[in-house]
């Protein structure tokens, strides 16, 4: 059974994201690293595959940290955003959210359709993905994810 994928899911994860980066000042900010990885579905590259990076530890929850998150280009790659597009994650440790949207077919308007997450929603939940990262300090390249 496809599970449907809304805008709105994707709204919500952006949304929050936003809201953690957003609770601080400039100066308040966490250090964040430049950090990249791939995704590979079945041993080929996924382009379109949404990540979110959420704190596995204490110090990377609550009010005033970030919920790092990028999208794949056409080679499977994506680099993490925090605050600003590319700037990367904080180092730790973190649980990982994936979906992979079906794209919109042309001509569709895109803010009102029903999309299905490829993934039937099976790594959707942070909590139950299984999927784990850890950004280093001084950040760089996270392992592959191969689904």
């Amino acid at each position: 059974m496809d599970i449907p994928f809304s805008k709105m899911y994707l709204a919500w994860i952006i949304s929050l994201a936003w809201i953690a980066g957003c609770s601080q000042t400039d100066g308040d900010r966490m250090k964040v690293y430049p950090v990249h990885g791939t995704v590979t579905v079945d041993g080929r590259p996924a382009e379109g595959v949404e990540i979110v990076f959420f704190g596995a530890t204490e110090d990377l929850k609550g009010k005033g940290t970030v919920a790092p998150y990028g999208t794949t280009d056409e080679n499977g790659v994506y680099h993490l955003r925090s605050y600003d597009p590319g700037d990367g994650a904080p180092a730790g440790k973190f649980k990982v959210s994936i979906i992979w949207p079906e794209p919109t077919p042309p001509g569709a308007a895109e803010e009102t359709m029903q999309r299905i997450d490829r993934f039937k929603s099976r790594y959707a939940n942070p909590e139950k993905s299984g999927l784990t990262a850890e950004v280093p300090e001084g950040g760089g390249e996270i392992p592959p994810f191969k689904l």
